[in-house]
């Protein structure tokens, strides 16, 4: 009998993630969205962590063009390929906001995920290219959150609504209080004024909800967790790749 391999792919706006499950062994993978046929690079990583046997694609995305690439190529390479583009709709968790059709699908994925990891109430962190910080109600609801800008955001939009400010790439360095130089500004006053509203959101959805903030759990996950996990305030848990953990989550327990 022919084995399937579940691929769960979180496209979103600046990489592509990837995760598969063989055996006991989760293997993970990532690129940015800007190499050139990066679409090529999925399907051949995809094919050689999976050995034989059919692919199931559960992709998660929040870049159109992009997972339309992804599934125009698959279906190029393999016309019944496995494909399968995932909604709100295709998750266990009811999400209680004003438009579930334009509700980011990784939000939701990721709050249901961190669900599976701890008992709602909950608040899950994504440092990724925004940040968000959503709100899992005591009722397994998904209860809406927060959106600003990412950490490289931050940085380019300094760089390019100014005439001389650099462009910082990340540094693994200290916030500097007070920095002496322009660059070590920079990225003392965007790490912390992101730290700082990651904080200030959690405390006032624990205020508006009556939760005592020091026993809501807080999942942290995103490229920039790194960054920002040891520089907040409230304990949280970091996990990597959550959307691509609550995918395969998703699909072994249907």
């Amino acid at each position: 009998m022919q084995t399937t391999t579940n691929i769960a792919v979180d496209i979103g706006n600046s990489a592509i993630k990837l995760a598969l499950k063989t055996a006991e062994t989760l293997h993970e993978y990532s690129l940015p969205i800007d190499n050139s046929d990066w679409q090529v690079s999925v399907v051949h990583w995809a094919q050689t962590q999976a050995g034989p046997g059919e692919l199931a694609w559960h992709i998660a995305s929040v870049h159109p063009q992009a997972s339309q690439i992804l599934m125009g190529h698959l279906r190029t390479i393999c016309p019944t390929a496995n494909v399968h583009l995932v909604t709100w709709r295709d998750i266990p968790m009811e999400p209680n906001v004003d438009e579930p059709d334009r509700l980011g699908i990784d939000r939701l994925i990721s709050a249901y995920a961190a669900s599976l990891h701890a008992n709602p109430p909950l608040i899950v962190v994504d440092a990724g290219s925004a940040i968000t910080v959503d709100l899992v109600a005591k009722d397994g609801r998904f209860s809406g959150g927060a959106i600003l800008p990412g950490l490289s955001m931050q940085f380019i939009s300094l760089a390019k609504g100014t005439a001389n400010l650099p462009q910082l790439d990340h540094m693994d360095t200290e916030p500097q209080y007070p920095a002496k130089n322009t660059r070590d500004a920079i990225f003392s006053g965007v790490v912390t004024g992101a730290t700082a509203a990651i904080d200030r959101l959690i405390s006032n959805y624990c205020n508006r909800a009556e939760m005592v903030a020091e026993t809501v759990p807080v999942v942290l996950t995103g490229g920039d967790a790194p960054t920002v996990s040891p520089r907040l305030q409230h304990n949280h848990d970091r996990i990597d790749n959550l959307v691509c953990r609550g995918l395969l989550r998703l699909q072994s327990s249907n």
